[in-house]
């Protein structure tokens, strides 16, 4: 049903289930788990690779160029769409969420922080000065970054 490659992967929150291709035709289709059955469809601000990350009955979808946009879960309505991150970047890895926030790592290793709600507020942008295409990793109270030629821990 979504009419292009479906490079991401399919990720859940509840009882919907997010399925989104992003070449050549963009385009995400919540499924109600289970049943099989559509819920809504949205057609714009996906990714080639980069798979969406749910939070807190939220989609946070980005484009290979890092723009974001938030959609409910439950209806698909645009929270916000297509907002810039603060400076330009490339991605590859999948954004992650923690804590109420999204967490963006770019392909030159720069990780883009964003307080996650109705506004995407960025907080930090932290360089690691390394390539880096490997989406990140939440294990407890670490974050694992693996780059080019080092995997980083962060945290306790």
């Amino acid at each position: 049903g979504l009419h292009s490659n479906a490079v991401p992967s399919p990720i859940a929150w509840k009882h919907i289930v997010l399925f989104t291709a992003g070449y050549p035709t963009k385009r995400a289709v919540a499924v109600e788990a289970g049943s099989g059955r559509v819920l809504w469809e949205y057609g714009k601000g996906t990714a080639y690779v980069p798979s969406p990350v749910p939070w807190d009955g939220h989609f946070y979808l980005m484009t290979d160029s890092g723009m974001l946009t938030c959609l409910e879960a439950g209806t698909g309505k645009a929270v916000y769409e297509g907002e810039r991150l603060p400076a330009p970047a490339k991605f590859t890895a999948s954004a992650v969420a923690l804590a109420g926030h999204i967490l963006l790592t770019a392909d030159d290793g720069r990780t883009f922080v964003m307080r996650a709600g109705p506004k995407p507020v960025p907080v930090a942008v932290n360089n690691l000065e390394e390539p880096m295409m490997a989406s990140p990793a939440i294990v407890g109270n670490r974050l694992y970054l693996r780059g080019e030629r080092h995997l980083f821990c962060i945290g306790q």
